[in-house]
């Protein structure tokens, strides 16, 4: 009897506890869903879970249909909203997968007590259309929205009712046609914007905003507070010379710099103004059959420009060679010498024999006297088991592989002619 009592015990005291469990995340990994299993097993298990908890004590509430394609649970989201989100959660994330009609989220269930205690929301495959009746959601700090149906006067509403906001991302919300930040998000820091199609204008107002992240769009700067700007990360073709040439003065304060470029018509230029505070400096050229051939010791520009600079990683990405391998007896260009004392790391990816990418190489390795690490990879890109979630290569044509032996033999070649002026600390 004693025994069955403590059992009672444990087992009312474990029942308390879970019905109040904090964190709530499904998906196919957490519910243990396996293969050729039909979507109705993993809805019945969160449904019996939800319905168990008392909703009191709820912080994050994770709903993930990664990997589940043809899972369609619009059906169950209402209940499981209306029984999960209470005042006191914190964070809400609703990644669904593409169904014939996106689920319509019932934003009337944020208002109130949950407004008030709602820091993330993230939401996918979701049709989003907030009404004036919106109250305040006075603690949202992160707002992530991808492939969601909603216009900009919908996501006006949604911003000027979410005045702490530091975050905001959106991704392929291609109902948006325009953009505009306003200043009254005074502690807005971070903006990213990719692939929203119809998305023609983007301006901010936002005094604090320091990082932007735009792919698959132009930008008029003008129309963006970029003083206070310390990290840009920016997709466009022929976008480098533009970066040295505007970006000093629009932009004096960057920190971090990351272009991505389809193709590049024009070097980049020398010129006096400088990138002061600039340590981290990322280009990835993409380099198509067409394209020019590109002159990469132009890229020295960037070095004299930025006295501050840490690192340094340029990945070339060529499907097919568009460059003229470099001859044993070529002579390489030079400019004075400059000590780029602040220049720790370099990373160059799909280098070849181009012999501008050889100029570069050496003049790296002659002026950044306290250069701990220089990587010279013939591989392109992210390699199978580096930082590539998707476990799988980019795919190496006959050519950039019959180019590897010279790159080798030219990396040989002219690096030991150098002398080095390395020094220690």
């Amino acid at each position: 009897m004693r025994e069955a009592a403590r059992a009672a015990h444990l087992s009312h005291a474990f029942l308390s506890s879970w019905r109040r469990y904090p964190n709530l995340i499904f998906n196919k990994d957490t519910i243990g869903l396996k293969k050729n299993l039909y979507g109705e097993n993993f809805h019945h298990k969160i449904g019996r879970i939800l319905r168990n908890h008392s909703g009191i004590g709820l912080k994050t509430l994770k709903l993930d249909y990664s990997g589940m394609c043809g899972f369609d649970g619009t059906s169950y989201l209402d209940s499981w909203l209306q029984a999960a989100l209470k005042p006191g959660i914190e964070e809400l994330t609703l990644w669904l997968t593409e169904t014939i009609r996106k689920y319509n989220f019932p934003c009337s269930l944020l208002s109130g007590g949950v407004g008030n205690s709602l820091q993330n929301l993230k939401l996918r495959f979701i049709a989003l259309h907030p009404t004036a009746e919106l109250g305040p959601l006075r603690s949202l700090t992160s707002l992530h929205l991808c492939h969601v149906s909603s216009t900009w006067d919908e996501l006006k509403c949604l911003l000027s009712n979410s005045l702490a906001l530091e975050q905001l991302e959106l991704v392929n919300c291609v109902e948006i046609t325009c953009l505009k930040i306003p200043c009254a998000l005074q502690r807005l820091s971070s903006l990213s914007v990719l692939a929203c199609l119809d998305l023609d204008v983007i301006e901010s107002k936002a005094p604090n905003l320091s990082s932007l992240f735009i792919s698959g769009h132009s930008l008029n700067f003008s129309r963006v507070e970029t003083l206070q700007m310390k990290k840009l990360d920016f997709s466009r073709s022929n976008f480098i010379r533009y970066a040295r040439a505007k970006l000093p003065s629009l932009m004096p304060n960057l920190e971090t710099l990351v272009i991505d470029s389809g193709c590049e018509v024009v070097d980049a230029p020398m010129l006096p103004t400088k990138f002061l505070y600039l340590k981290h400096l990322t280009i990835r050229l993409l380099l198509g059959p067409t394209s020019r051939s590109y002159d990469y010791f132009s890229l020295v520009s960037f070095f004299d420009a930025s006295p501050s600079l840490e690192t340094f990683v340029l990945d070339v990405t060529q499907l097919y060679m568009v460059h003229e391998s470099i001859r044993l007896d070529s002579q390489l260009r030079h400019i004075p010498e400059h000590c780029h004392a602040c220049l720790k790391n370099v990373k160059i990816t799909g280098f070849s024999s181009a012999k501008s990418l050889i100029e570069l190489a050496c003049y790296i390795l002659k002026n950044a006297v306290f250069l701990e690490c220089l990587t010279l990879d013939t591989i392109y890109g992210f390699r199978c088991n580096e930082g590539n979630k998707y476990k799988s290569c980019l795919p190496m044509s006959h050519g950039v592989l019959m180019e590897v032996p010279r790159t080798l033999s030219a990396i040989r070649t002219y690096t030991s002619r150098i002398k080095f002026h390395l020094q220690s600390n």
